[in-house]
């Protein structure tokens, strides 16, 4: 079976789901089930990356699942690491003490 998934992002200045636009979808296939898992865990990652609530639905349909934001209420710390790589001198000396 296959099946078109919409997602939609919560947008502030609707009052309702059905007025939001659609973010992105989705052509998604297997059964029922396989279908509903793998639209779960991408509503999970647009939930996560845009800091918003998500729902989905297979197209033309009413009833739409929700995602909440995961880590609303926590603090996320990114680090950046970077690495400054500097020519070698060309006579190396090691010191043993």
């Amino acid at each position: 079976m296959q099946e078109t998934v919409e997602f939609k992002i919560r947008v502030p200045e609707t009052d309702c789901w059905e007025d939001a636009p659609v973010y992105t979808s989705k052509a998604l296939s297997g059964t029922t089930e396989e279908i509903a898992a793998e639209a779960e865990e991408i509503a999970e990652g647009i939930a996560f990356s845009k800091h918003s609530e998500v729902r989905w639905n297979c197209e033309g349909q009413r009833q739409g699942h929700y995602v909440d934001e995961i880590f609303a209420d926590e603090e996320v710390i990114v680090r950046e690491e970077r690495i400054l790589l500097l020519p070698a001198p060309e006579d190396i000396e090691a010191a043993v003490q």
